[in-house]
């Protein structure tokens, strides 16, 4: 299902949801409201809300369960969250800086917006809703806990979603949370960006030990398995990957895992295509170069008569200056690519590097193309033969999906470790996003109230009240005029 298809599917079901609510409101009344009322939905466009007071008891029970270590747990998070504000903003404005810089002097951004079917792949969208959802909860659950804790009232809890947008509220009265001290309200008003601080520290110990704590059922760090295979994937074939295959090699440079497997195949699309140490003698005896080789239109010469797929041009690359071993050898040869590779004894740029009676050889292919050899071994341990792979290193990328989790036992699934690992990437990211921007001075986000508070704690003696509410006014309006921007040129840079 393509992005836009997605959304209008989307849009057609809070549409249904809209005129359905619209359509019993006028026809069934009283007892629709009343129902509605009871359960605590709320139906607007594009947006769907549920509201509950089923979890008030459990929260004041989280919150007198230990009542000194929320006092202290609450005061390490007005800490945290006070010495983070500072960073916090001047992330956004390094971010915004890095805007306007020259495309090739552009640093990776820290906060993009992700939207599911531009940089957000569709089949990753339950990670991003789940994620997303989770992080809201305990963000407000942070809130709920601390308002428990300072003696204000918790109304009740809600969820909702807005378009594709999951997301968690509690309804706290602020007027009570203004009688508070200073201080008081920054333990409530912080608790939800600290709560998400620390769950990016969890999801990342989690994930950065995931490869120890599933040591008792996975080997990792020696070899890919390959996960799935698309269905036009180029590595498809008799001869080609297939699931549950272990990669070790690709051009005898060894993979342990699948940042080697990336680094190594954008390093072959940024650099020739690498050569063969292949034996002066399987050359004469196999060589069938037709006798006027050419050059084609995309630059690759052919020197095949090409009614057979097996064989490839290979071209000579030496330095017949240095290199006395060559002069026998044609510049050219076609060669069965299967026998040329297998038998060639390393990998090599010229043939100064290659051993004695043997040439480097590489194969003459269009621009973006190359060929690799990836060394395999079944899932049960048995050796394989070498698949060759010859197209964009770009497609087998995009087309194979790996993990560098082998697992030990049969029935254990490829895709469990890799779960685990995306779970916990995202969560650092939506639960670092949303301790960030709610860090941020700006209106309706915790930022706005966490900064009022500050002022009135570090101001209350020196200012009095009309130049405190100045003050958090141009605050507000730089913090929401700085987030407003990110945001803005941060969708303008992904469509």
């Amino acid at each position: 299902m393509d992005i836009m298809t997605f959304f209008a599917v989307i849009t057609l079901i809070h549409a249904s949801f809209y005129f359905t609510d619209y359509l019993l409101k006028s026809c069934m009344n009283v007892p629709y409201i009343y129902f509605l009322e009871n359960v605590g939905i709320t139906v607007k466009p594009l947006q769907l809300h549920w509201f509950t007071t089923a979890f008030n008891r459990s929260v004041t029970k989280w919150a007198l369960w230990r009542p000194k270590f929320f006092k202290v747990w609450f005061t390490v998070g007005v800490i945290v969250v006070g010495l983070l504000l500072l960073p916090a903003i001047c992330l956004l404005i390094s971010a915004l800086v890095n805007h306007f810089r020259p495309v090739q002097e552009q640093r990776i951004q820290a906060l993009q917006p992700m939207v599911p079917g531009i940089n957000l792949p569709m089949k990753e969208l339950p990670y991003y809703f789940l994620t997303l959802l989770i992080a809201s909860v305990i963000h407000e659950a942070g809130h709920a806990i601390a308002a428990v804790k300072e003696d204000v009232h918790v109304n009740g809890l809600g969820f909702l979603l807005m378009f594709i947008l999951p997301g968690a509220y509690v309804d706290v009265p602020t007027e009570e949370i203004r009688t508070l001290t200073p201080f008081r309200q920054l333990k409530i008003l912080c608790a939800g960006v600290w709560h998400n601080i620390v769950l990016v520290v969890l999801a990342f110990g989690i994930g950065l030990s995931t490869p120890f704590i599933l040591q008792p059922l996975y080997i990792h760090g020696h070899g890919l398995t390959v996960m799935q295979l698309s269905q036009d994937s180029p590595a498809r074939g008799p001869t080609g990957l297939e699931v549950g295959d272990v990669i070790t090699t690709i051009n005898r440079w060894t993979v342990a895992s699948v940042g080697d497997f990336q680094q190594y195949l954008v390093t072959t699309i940024n650099s020739d295509q690498m050569g063969f140490c292949v034996p002066e003698s399987v050359v004469h005896t196999y060589d069938e170069t037709i006798h006027h080789a050419f050059e084609g239109a995309d630059g690759s010469v052919q020197c095949c008569s090409g009614d057979s797929d097996a064989h490839l041009c290979f071209e000579l690359k030496e330095d017949r200056e240095f290199d006395t071993g060559v002069a026998a050898m044609q510049p050219f040869s076609c060669l069965p690519a299967r026998m040329a590779v297998s038998m060639s004894t390393k990998t090599c740029i010229n043939s100064l590097t290659c051993p004695t009676d043997t040439h480097c050889l590489a194969p003459s292919l269009k621009n973006a193309s190359r060929l690799l050899q990836i060394s395999r071994r079944g899932s049960n341990g048995e050796r394989k033969d070498d698949v060759l792979y010859l197209g964009p290193p770009a497609f087998l990328y995009h087309t194979v999906t790996l993990t560098s989790y082998i697992p030990k036992f049969s029935f254990l699934s490829l895709s469990w470790p890799n779960t685990v690992e995306i779970y916990c990437d995202y969560m650092v990211q939506f639960s670092g996003a949303l301790a960030v921007l709610n860090m941020v001075p700006v209106v309706y986000l915790d930022g706005y109230w966490i900064f009022g508070a500050i002022i009135d704690l570090f101001l209350a003696s020196r200012c009095d009240q009309v130049t405190r509410r100045i003050t958090h006014i141009i605050i507000t309006m730089i913090g929401t005029l700085l987030l407003f921007l990110n945001i803005v040129i941060g969708v303008w840079s992904i469509i």
